[in-house]
């Protein structure tokens, strides 16, 4: 009698996405996925705003993109390394640190006005999300039961997109709008006092999101 009365609470334990035992720890690794869709999507604003600040070329504009998946690329394998050697939660808390630091790294980088030092802080800060990618995949997975792995992760990947919407609404309402419709030939003639207020402030807009999102 007492079997037949526990068999089917084993057998639901079993069938259970997402365990109670881990449901916060669930719910804060599911917005990493979140995380990433935004630094994504804003990445891309980047190439736009400061072409126009720092006046680039369409190749010197581009090293934007190469700094952030060239971090993907470079960090992948000693993600692996690491994550094996040590463990996921180790991999994702590494990750976070390290997409906090770069993202900390563009209030520097708007203080210098500089085109070299926000491409440091993308490396970093995407390097940081390669780990935390390679780390949140397999943590999620190993969350709860082997058979109910797949709708685990499902759950998860699904608020990627809504980082993503969340990254471009940032980047066309905030970021972008505060970019000053002056031509790059308007920018040549202007007094070096008014050029510098002006990308003082679009660089601001830039700065703030990022320092958000690591607060």
């Amino acid at each position: 009698m007492t079997d037949t009365l526990h068999a089917p609470i084993r057998k639901e334990s079993k069938s259970e996405v997402i365990p109670k035992s881990v449901l916060i720890p669930f719910i804060l690794l599911t917005s990493c996925f979140a995380l990433w869709g935004l630094a994504n999507n804003m990445t891309d604003v980047l190439i736009a705003q400061f072409r126009k600040v720092f006046t680039l070329t369409d190749m010197q504009s581009g090293l934007v993109q190469t700094a952030f998946y060239g971090a993907y690329f470079v960090l992948a394998l000693p993600a692996a390394i690491f994550i094996q050697r040590y463990s996921y939660k180790a991999g994702v808390l590494l990750g976070l640190g390290l997409f906090a630091g770069g993202a900390l790294l563009f209030y520097p980088a708007a203080q210098a006005m500089a085109y070299m030092p926000f491409l440091m802080a993308l490396f970093v800060l995407a390097g940081g999300l390669s780990i935390l990618e390679t780390s949140a995949n397999p943590y999620i997975i190993a969350m709860g039961p082997e058979a109910t792995a797949t709708r685990r992760l499902n759950i998860a990947q699904a608020f990627n997109p809504v980082g993503s919407i969340t990254g471009v609404v940032i980047g066309k309402f905030y970021i972008l709008s505060q970019l000053n419709p002056a031509t790059d030939t308007e920018r040549a003639q202007m007094p070096a006092e008014q050029l510098t207020a002006i990308q003082t402030a679009e660089l601001n807009a830039v700065m703030m999101p990022y320092l958000a999102v690591a607060a």
